[in-house]
């Protein structure tokens, strides 16, 4: 048996070309057999009888914070909003093309 070598670039790109009923449709057609290829997963009842949130925080050594200004983050006063908005905006491109998007 032979193996195609597809990318997910090029499987994408062929989805996209069909108009979107038939794009769903293959998907709807896809899925099960991909399903099927996915590694059982045994469900555990503790999984619903988690520990509580106080339960947890001391598990994992969580601790109050003694400040609010530690929410705000690390952007510096004095540096304009602009350059903070512009920073989000390449941050995500960096983000995204991580990521093989765009």
């Amino acid at each position: 048996m032979s193996t195609l070598a597809v990318t997910t670039d090029t499987v994408l790109r062929l989805l996209r070309e069909l108009p979107p009923r038939e794009r769903l449709h293959v998907v709807a057609q896809v899925l099960p057999e991909l399903e099927r290829d996915l590694p059982a997963i045994s469900s555990s009842p503790d999984f619903w009888d988690g520990a509580d949130v106080r339960t947890l925080a001391e598990r994992q050594s969580v601790q109050p914070i003694k400040s609010f200004d530690a929410l705000l983050g690390g952007w510096p006063d004095d540096e304009p909003i602009e350059d903070f908005l512009q920073a989000i905006r390449e941050w995500r491109r960096q983000n995204l093309s991580e990521m093989g998007v765009g």
